[in-house]
């Protein structure tokens, strides 16, 4: 013969274990949707215009580039990452005209080392002799107290 109050306290644990791990799942999905939220942070901060405008640099480069299509692909999404960044600088009104070309330098300098890894080699040789060219930082000149922005 069984005792019932015995098996409605196994019950009880059972259930109770069961809700701990319910709700152990429902905070790990909050916690694992909240981190994908942050490693979309650029992708939903990449407007049409920005896409726009890494495509048509990355159709300057493609000539001297010559890349495959995936390679174009990642070749755009790296200038698309890096324009809004740019942008982030250049609407910054707390920084002097030299802060925002001295970050605007670093910038450029972290897109090129990043282009190594989408780039073969002579690729990115190339991609270093040209960029200049194809996406020159605008330099400050000073005028005394005053500096203004030469492109």
């Amino acid at each position: 013969m069984v005792n019932c109050k015995n098996s409605k306290r196994l019950i009880m644990i059972k259930v109770d274990t069961s809700s701990k791990l319910k709700t152990l799942v429902f905070a790990l999905f909050l916690l694992w949707v909240s981190f994908l939220r942050g490693q979309t942070f650029y992708a939903l901060q990449i407007d049409r215009n920005i896409r726009f405008e890494a495509k048509e640099i990355t159709a300057k480069y493609q000539p001297h580039l010559v890349m495959g299509f995936d390679q174009a692909l990642q070749f755009q999404s790296t200038v698309a990452r890096f324009l809004v960044k740019k942008r982030a600088v250049e609407r910054d009104d707390n920084l002097s005209p030299k802060a925002k070309y001295q970050l605007l330098r670093c910038l450029s300098s972290r897109e090129t080392s990043e282009m190594a890894d989408v780039l073969e080699s002579y690729r990115w040789r190339e991609y270093m002799r040209v960029k200049a060219d194809i996406q020159p930082i605008a330099k400050p000149i000073d005028f005394g107290e005053n500096l203004v922005v030469q492109d």
